[in-house]
């Protein structure tokens, strides 16, 4: 089977909120597990920076189906392929916004540097994302309300 990857940013629409991006944690959580995607989605202000992997083709449709979501405007393709190994091989869609951030303010100064800018950089970018694996709890953590 053939494994790839897209590492994304975007824009929250006004519509997004905390109850959407729970909405949105749920159902990838529950639609991954069957397609065998896993990820992560970082959430920083307005900005939304997403890494998915799995099986080629449903990392494919997976993708279609964000580009058309309308809780996401102008997105930014940071990079995408194919892979041999997961990142994220147990976590159906972590979960990181400003709060799980902090502890990683030394590596990325999110004050200075927007996701739109950081996805010029496309090893900074997923470097960032593989530095929450090591984060205990993000795997199930959602926006608190």
């Amino acid at each position: 089977m053939d494994f790839s990857y897209v590492l994304y940013v975007s824009e929250m629409s006004d519509e997004c909120g905390d109850g959407e991006i729970i909405d949105i944690l749920n159902t990838s959580r529950k639609n991954n597990v069957k397609k065998s995607v896993t990820g992560m989605l970082i959430r920083k202000d307005r900005m939304f920076l997403q890494y998915i992997e799995g099986p080629e083709a449903q990392v494919r449709e997976l993708f279609e189906k964000i580009k058309s979501d309308e809780r996401h405007r102008d997105i930014r393709v940071v990079h995408q392929g194919p892979i041999t190994d997961r990142v994220f091989f147990d976590w159906e869609m972590g979960f990181a916004d400003e709060l799980n951030i902090q502890p990683l303010q030394w590596k990325w100064e999110l004050d200075k540097l927007s996701l739109f800018s950081l996805a010029e950089g496309a090893d900074d970018c997923l470097n960032f994302v593989k530095a929450f694996m090591g984060t205990p709890g993000l795997a199930a953590n959602s926006p608190s309300c």
